[in-house]
């Protein structure tokens, strides 16, 4: 899958208010034509997910940032920042479609782009209403630990680094007129040259108002 290393770069996410037009969707919704994961829900409960031995990450120092609203993830113990978080919403039948993403800036789409960003498609097929999210445990696995072509996951150093979902829970909460959605499970994290991942814990809390569509 090509990487630089097993080093975490977090870096600038500029703009993201002033600049979250139809510029800041094009980084956001580009994964969109792809194939979906879909979370397939179960009853609610605590997740029991294995945490496996791995190396510690490392993160360099965060780059001067001109954005003010930012998002968080905790991956192998490490906090690492990226742009705020978006979530669309779309009805598609009698259930739900939702996309959870970074909202990126306009410099995502060049070459050079260092900053860090996550995409997630999901299929949410037990609820109808976005009314009824929080009632819901959405869970994904992945049947290989090999690596797949696939948007969703979490891309660090300007993609130049993925973490693949591989077993994650999502669930959402209210919080007025917002959604958290809480994800937490494996990653797996592909060190250059290796055809099988490592596990990678990762657990965020990440807070968005949904746009319906």
């Amino acid at each position: 899958m090509g990487r630089r290393g097993f080093t975490i770069r977090v870096a600038a996410c500029a703009l993201v208010g002033a600049l979250a037009g139809a510029s800041i969707l094009a980084g956001c919704e580009k994964t969109q034509a792809r194939k979906a994961i879909v979370l397939n829900p179960t009853t609610r409960q605590a997740a029991q997910v294995a945490v496996a031995t791995t190396p510690a990450l490392t993160t360099q120092p965060a780059a001067t940032q001109a954005a003010k609203k930012f998002s968080h993830m905790t991956i192998n113990g490490v906090a690492v920042e990226f742009p705020a978080a978006k979530l669309i919403v779309r009805k598609e039948g009698d259930k739900l479609s939702a996309l959870l993403c970074s909202n990126d800036p306009p410099e995502v789409i060049n070459p050079d782009y260092q900053g860090n960003r996550y995409s997630f498609e999901m299929t949410l097929d037990a609820v109808d209403d976005i009314k009824n999210i929080a009632e819901a445990e959405f869970r994904y696995k992945g049947a290989t630990a090999q690596s797949e072509d696939t948007p969703n996951g979490i891309f660090l150093d300007g993609d130049r680094q993925h973490l693949q979902p591989y077993d994650i829970q999502v669930v959402f909460d209210k919080d007025g007129d917002h959604l958290i959605a809480h994800i937490q499970g494996q990653f797996l994290y592909f060190a250059k040259g290796n055809a099988v991942g490592q596990m990678i814990p990762v657990i965020a809390h990440l807070v968005a108002k949904p746009e319906v569509k």
